[in-house]
């Protein structure tokens, strides 16, 4: 009779299966060291490797402990085998960027050590031409080679063994521009020995080419037109920029002054007064208003030149019309034209206008308050984005490094 099995009972079935296979391959590997007391030691030159080891009978209850176990050692046979094996490679190892080591002419790469074996290699021999990190020093060694042997102390920290390599130091090979150098350095080393007296004279003349001489710490004289004109170009930019932000923070003081302008001409033309009237009341106001140590302000700057003109003898017509024009500002020619215009035809009609014009000149200045707090609110968020890009990355960097 066939027994079905349902789909639960077979993963069952298969979690109990792979349950003991992986214990098959723990024990396999070696992972169960259960009563065996047999710890493996690291390859030569890994150094000693910890094992926590729970130790039952040597305290009343289960103990664990660590052990450290030191890498295994080489035998004699082993230790001279590698030795050998090492030096046998040694020479195409160490050479550098030269051909040979019968020809070098650069540093050597002498290696102090071979982590793959665990053995130390201490150089030595190298007399004044060669030091025990591989520097090369041939500028004075003979054009026909110094020969020099090369002693390596081999050891894996128990034995040790000495071999020796032969090398031939050569002058370091240079370019014809070197040579160059090299020969007219030599011809001035004589020409400075013949000389006397204070000072010494160069040469002007070197294979049949003319000779010129200047401080190399020295700064090139062209640089300082150079240098003028640039300042030049600077002091006319920045002017312009200080014209510009001058003119920009004054158009932004006549838009914060102009609905208070108009809120005093139009509560004086309320009380009957005219126009030139109501205008010089705005003006002595405010003259009054500097004389107690109040700051001055655009729109009442202009004002006051404005009603100069007019006691001047300048019509009040011309003279509205040329307040617009030196304010600049679409709402103070606005403004000026109201004035001249009902100048004309009487105030009757003005202070209707004029009340229409102050309350659009105060929802103006509410909008200009709101769009200038944007700005400034979109300015402080430059710095909170920089110090959130600042955290991001104090909190990243761990993460990332960690890879």
């Amino acid at each position: 009779m066939r027994v079905k099995w349902s789909r639960k009972r077979r993963l069952q079935a298969g979690c109990v299966l792979a349950g003991f296979l992986l214990y098959g391959a723990a024990m396999a590997a070696g992972l169960d060291r259960e009563g065996t007391g047999v710890l493996e030691r690291s390859p030569h030159g890994e150094g000693e490797t910890v094992y926590q080891v729970a130790v039952d009978g040597l305290l009343p209850q289960e103990t664990e402990i660590s052990v450290a176990v030191g890498e295994r050692a080489y035998t004699d046979e082993e230790a001279e085998e590698i030795f050998d094996r090492i030096w046998g490679e040694m020479p195409s190892r160490i050479l550098g960027e030269n051909p040979s080591l019968d020809q070098v002419r650069t540093d050597l790469n002498l290696i102090s050590r071979r982590d793959d074996y665990g053995v130390t290699v201490d150089w030595s021999g190298g007399g004044e031409w060669i030091d025990s990190l591989g520097r090369v020093y041939g500028e004075q060694a003979s054009p026909e080679g110094e020969e020099v042997w090369l002693q390596a102390e081999l050891s894996d920290g128990s034995r040790q063994a000495v071999y020796e390599l032969p090398v031939i130091v050569y002058p370091p090979a240079r370019t014809e521009e070197e040579r160059t150098v090299e020969r007219f350095l030599a011809e001035i080393r004589e020409e400075d020995q013949s000389q006397g007296g204070e000072s010494f004279t160069l040469p002007e003349q070197f294979e049949g080419r003319e000779l010129s001489y200047r401080d190399p710490e020295g700064r090139p004289l062209w640089a300082l037109p150079a240098l003028g004109i640039l300042a030049a170009v600077f002091y006319e930019t920045e002017e312009k920029e200080q014209r510009k932000r001058a003119r920009e923070k004054r158009e932004r003081e006549l838009m914060r002054d102009y609905p208070e302008v108009v809120s005093r001409l139009t509560v004086f033309l309320g009380a009957g007064l005219t126009v030139r009237g109501a205008w010089e009341k705005v003006v002595r106001g405010y003259e009054k208003s500097l004389a107690e140590g109040g700051r001055k302000h655009a729109a009442y700057e202009e004002m006051r030149e404005t009603l100069d003109r007019m006691e001047k003898k300048v019509p009040e017509g011309k003279a509205y019309q040329e307040f617009g024009k030196a304010c600049g500002l679409q709402p103070y020619l606005k403004l000026a034209g109201l004035l001249e215009q009902n100048r004309r035809e009487g105030t009757k009609n003005l202070r209707g206008t004029m009340r229409l014009e102050m309350a659009s000149a105060f929802e103006e200045r509410k909008n200009l308050a709101r769009k200038q707090g944007e700005e400034a609110g979109a300015k402080l968020l430059i710095p909170l984005f920089l110090m959130l890009g600042v955290v991001m990355a104090m909190v990243m960097a761990p993460a990332l490094l960690s890879f």
